[in-house]
Formats: structure tokens, C-alpha cells, sequence
């Protein structure tokens, strides 16, 4: 999995992802999505917004919350 490939993959999204949903999605191991993401932070070619654990369960629609999530989209 590179760098584009995954560009390519969130370009077609129509929402901001979790790491662990595109990791999910692309059945791709965490660690390797969570390191080509910060490169791709690093260079701009990704943006991404946190939402504390509060917003995290409303926007994910978990029962309680749980943790901050970062949420990563290309425009």
C-alpha cells in the first residue's frame, strides 16, 4: 500500500475517515495507514480535523465515549 494508493482511496470518499475505517476498508494493518498518513500530512496532501471523544461517539455513533479521533478527507 502507497502513498498514492491511498490518496486515490479518499478521494473517492464522501466523508472524512478514522484511520481505523480506512484501514478497514482498504484491509490494511493500522500501523502502515497511520504512517503513510503522516507523510502525506506532512507534504498536504491530506488534511484532517480532531474531534474530542464526545464528538467522536456522536459522530461515529458509538454508546459512550470513548477516545479523540482524527478524521483525515483531500478535498
Amino acid at each position: 500500500m502507497g502513498q498514492e494508493e491511498l490518496i486515490v482511496f479518499l478521494k473517492k470518499q464522501d466523508k472524512p475517515l478514522s484511520r481505523t475505517q480506512i484501514a478497514e476498508a482498504m484491509k490494511e494493518d493500522e500501523i502502515k495507514i497511520s504512517h503513510t498518513l503522516k507523510r502525506l500530512l506532512k507534504y498536504k496532501e491530506v488534511k484532517c480535523f480532531e474531534l474530542d471523544r464526545y464528538e467522536s461517539a456522536e459522530y461515529l455513533k458509538w454508546k459512550k465515549p470513548l477516545r479523540r479521533v482524527r478524521f483525515y478527507y483531500i478535498n
